[in-house]
């Protein structure tokens, strides 16, 4: 049988796969073939992805890093590079604001705004240079997958750092597309909405929770492996001619007009 997805026996390296919908991309490309390093702060949690990945019948790697440190994340990358091979995919899913909870403007200090750079934006930087400075090294036509979100293109009350740093993904995203075209290197993100993980019932109520189900078109809130899928198909050569591109894997609410704010208090880790 023909591998439509042009994956088996590549290399993917996914940072931030520690859990949630990180570990769900890193057993999807598992399940299509890929030998897989897992990046995470955590190597327990990135230890059991491996554990996963492996039990698919491909090679895995746990790496300890944080990628909010270029150095670190350099590191971490030329050891896949080293114990797997050259490097066919790079996915960054770090993300997130930190502990802060959400608040209007003008009641937000710099650090709010600080910590959600470092968290998206600079992770983003850090894992495209990286890894794709390995593939233009070994000449791999390859691939770069970021996560971006609805707040990136949609106002986003009382979190207004998120929102401003995922806008700032998306149009990074179309710039290193055209930079990194001449060596083949692909470069396009993914847009979810509220992802039903462990995250998500850290930060919000159940209330909550159901107010952002309810707004979706689908009915539901995404899955990690709704998210992956997405990530995988960007990754594939079913995508081989799309670049500079953001999917919303959003069940439609992107469509809409029903989203709901995030109310000021919300999102602050129990």
């Amino acid at each position: 049988m023909k591998d439509l997805l042009g994956l088996a026996g590549q290399n993917a390296i996914v940072v931030g796969a520690g859990r949630g919908s990180g570990r769900a991309m890193a057993l999807l490309f598992a399940q299509s073939g890929m030998n897989v390093a897992v990046v995470d702060q955590d190597r327990a949690t990135a230890s059991e992805t491996v554990a996963l990945v492996e039990a698919e019948g491909v090679r895995g790697l746990a790496l300890a890093a944080n990628a909010i440190a270029e150095p670190d994340l350099e590191r971490a990358v030329a050891a896949a590079r080293e114990a797997l091979g050259p490097l066919r995919v790079g996915v960054n899913n770090v993300g997130n604001f930190g502990a802060h909870a959400s608040a209007p403007v003008l009641e937000q200090g710099w650090d709010f705004w600080q910590t959600a750079i470092d968290q998206n934006l600079r992770t983003c930087f850090n894992v495209a240079r990286t890894v794709s400075r390995r593939m233009i090294e070994d000449r791999v036509p390859g691939a770069l997958v970021f996560i971006a979100s609805l707040a990136g293109l949609r106002g986003s009350p009382n979190l207004a750092p998120y929102g401003a740093v995922k806008a700032g993904v998306i149009q990074f995203t179309q710039t290193l597309a055209l930079e990194l075209a001449p060596h083949r290197i692909r470069v396009n993100c993914v847009g979810p909405t509220a992802i039903d993980g462990p995250m998500l019932h850290e930060r919000l109520s159940e209330a909550s929770i159901q107010r952002r189900r309810e707004s979706i078109p689908l009915g539901r809130i995404a899955s990690p492996e709704d998210i992956a899928g997405a990530v995988l198909m960007l990754a594939s050569d079913l995508a081989g001619f799309v670049t500079g591109q953001t999917v919303m894997a959003d069940g439609g609410v992107s469509c809409t007009s029903q989203r709901p704010s995030m109310g000021a208090g919300e999102a602050r880790m129990r």
